[in-house]
């Protein structure tokens, strides 16, 4: 790493400024400064690989490394063969970067961006036994590009039973199976890395024993490894999702022979050459064995990988509590929410109109009519709801019909009797009385004293009939 980029990572960082003023000040021999602000430098890029958006983003600077020349190689290894990028190339390591390079291209792969390195030996239904060093690039950060096309990871693809034998710039031997001999090699490069993660038999093992379920990202089959550190999907497109970045897990079509396993990740951040977003971000593995389903809810347990759920989906705000709280409360009618208020003001719209065609005679007629139906209904012990039969409904109108006609003629007939009671008149029923010539005297005065009331009326019927008989 130049002492230019040094410089740039650590100006990227208030810490790191301080740290530039005070070596000015304090260190006088522009060799040990160099070798401080160098020391100073790896660390933080240290840092932001091992912990990821957690720190502060290092900027796009950090990864402008330039190709090492040969003499600056601590070891080279010739005609390796490669899934990614795909072709035989001389892979060489420095200090800065790893350098891979054939007659028509050139890729510098900063050692910094390496965050992950997994080896991949038993690869279901592969007959030739071949063994995948899996070198995992930084997902939040500057591209790594091979051309026009951004590495996601450098696939380096050897034999089970194949060796490898170097001897470094420093007269290191290095001998043995393939995959150790380069695993060895960037430990050299890159001091105290100790991310290098392979499947685990006890975390995750499919129904038919292998270590890496069947899945398709679109129209590409491969294979998706459930690791201890991440999931990795081999081999093309080669992609490493690290367990930080999965917000929650969704199995689709979960009654099929094969099931969609659907995750929601944190978009990728930061860096040129990649796209950001502000949402969460969906990643599909689909036509997965529904044999496994059980195997993978297990994984995600294990990791505390919480399960999708549409009424509280997962945010990049930290919103995903606040809308489940909503939506728990508009499940049980509560009033918060906007959407409450809406409802509210909606029906005091409804009430108004309602009030303005208020008819007091049409409410007084559909309450004599539902009275009239409910002890009807009530007598059969059916007044569950009206009836579906048309002649049903045509004899219930007769009746309500019928029962209005007669309440009409005892309103009318009470009328009558009313009037009749407001026009008794007591000086002409007396003079009526005395002009009967058969009436005696004494019958009179009792009618008199009794006011033309009713009972007067019956009595004098009995006086007439007295005096008949006499």
């Amino acid at each position: 790493m130049h002492v230019s980029n040094d410089t740039t990572v650590l100006e990227s960082r208030k810490e790191g400024k301080s740290f530039l003023e005070l070596v000015a000040k304090r260190i006088s021999e522009p060799d040990l400064a160099a070798e401080l602000i160098s020391a100073a430098a790896r660390l933080v890029v240290a840092s932001a690989s091992a912990h990821g958006k957690e720190n502060t983003p290092v900027t796009a600077a950090t990864y402008a490394v330039a190709a090492p020349s040969d003499a600056s190689l601590l070891v080279k290894f010739p005609g390796l063969s490669l899934v990614a990028p795909r072709g035989k190339f001389d892979v060489g390591f420095s200090p800065e970067a790893l350098v891979l390079s054939n007659a028509k291209s050139s890729v510098v792969v900063p050692v910094a961006a390496i965050t992950h390195v997994a080896i991949l030996d038993q690869i279901p239904q592969d007959t030739k036994k071949r063994c995948l060093m899996f070198v995992v690039l930084e997902r939040n950060g500057p591209a790594v590009m091979n051309g026009k096309q951004r590495l996601e990871a450098v696939i380096i693809q050897t034999l089970e039973t194949e060796e490898l034998r170097a001897v470094t710039s420093k007269g290191e031997a290095l001998d043995g199976p393939a995959a150790a001999v380069l695993c060895e090699a960037l430990a050299l490069v890159k001091p105290g890395f100790e991310e290098f993660i392979a499947p685990d038999p006890d975390l995750f093992r499919t129904a038919k024993g292998h270590l890496g379920v069947s899945a398709y990202v679109k129209a590409s089959p491969g294979h998706l490894f459930p690791l201890r550190g991440g999931l990795l999907f081999a081999e093309r497109p080669p992609m490493f999702l690290p367990l930080a970045d999965v917000l929650a897990v969704e199995y689709r079509r979960p009654q099929s022979a094969t099931f969609d396993l659907v995750l929601h990740v944190r978009p990728r951040e930061g860096g040129s050459g990649s796209s950001s977003s502000s949402s969460v971000q969906q990643l599909e593995f689909s036509q997965v064995d529904k044999a496994e389903m059980g195997r993978l809810q297990s994984y995600f347990a294990t990791c505390k990988i919480k399960l999708y759920d549409p009424a509280a989906p997962p945010r990049l705000d930290g919103g995903a509590a606040a809308a489940g709280a909503q939506a728990a409360a508009a499940a049980a009618g509560g009033s918060s929410g906007g959407a409450y208020g809406e409802d509210a003001e909606g029906d005091d719209d409804e009430s108004d109109e309602d009030d303005e065609d208020f008819d007091p005679s049409e409410l007084q007629r559909l309450e004599s009519g539902r009275a009239t139906k409910r002890q009807r209904t009530g007598a059969s012990g059916s007044g569950a709801g009206p009836s579906t039969s048309k002649a049903a409904a045509a004899a219930a109108e007769d009746e309500d019909e019928d029962d209005e006609a007669e309440a009409d003629d005892e309103d009318a007939e009470s009328d009558e009797d009313e009037e009749e009671e407001d026009s008794y008149d007591e000086d002409e029923e007396l003079a009526d009385l005395t002009d009967e010539e058969d009436m005696a005297a004494e019958a009179v005065r009792r009618a008199a004293r009794r006011g033309g009331q009713a009972a007067g009326a019956e009595e004098e019927d009995d006086d007439e009939d007295d005096d008949e008989d006499d």
